[in-house]
């Protein structure tokens, strides 16, 4: 897939997971999609250009089992590096880890939630209210499939 084909699917569908390492989408039928922390970048969408798109995904440092996600949100485009999880527990970990709002789920085709880590406490405490916000979630989405 080109730059531009790239371009052009994104903003027909409002976003997309690439690899740049294949120049391929990436749409699995199964497992969940996590930002890393502090990859973002956000632009307004009047200011996107074709030419600004590819530099944003070409200037994207990829290692192996990384992709590039994209999407539109009020009138912003996002793009940041995110890894493939095939596990929810170990997705919404990741998730909240990383700073994240949501993590998206591939076999239901929808956004995830997350809430926020503790802030105060003990590590330990931290770790523990951690645990148990993971397992509330993993009970609220019985349907999420585990590979």
């Amino acid at each position: 897939m080109t730059i531009k084909d790239l371009y052009t699917y994104v903003l027909e569908n409002n976003g997309t997971t690439y690899c740049p390492l294949t120049k391929q989408l990436f749409n699995p039928n199964h497992g969940f999609m996590v930002s890393n922390y502090g990859t973002e970048f956000i632009l307004d969408l009047d200011k996107l250009t074709p030419s600004v798109f590819a530099e944003v995904i070409d200037n994207n440092i990829i290692m192996e089992d990384e992709y590039v996600g994209i999407w539109i949100d009020n009138n912003k485009i996002y793009f940041d590096i995110s890894e493939h999880h095939f596990e929810l527990k170990y997705a919404i970990i990741a998730g909240m880890n990383n700073k994240q709002k949501a993590i998206w789920d591939f076999s239901n085709n929808r956004a995830i939630t997350l809430p926020t880590n503790q802030s105060s406490g003990t590590t330990t405490q931290q770790l523990e209210y951690q645990k148990q916000v993971v397992d509330k979630m993993i009970n609220n989405y019985p349907e999420c499939k585990w590979y």
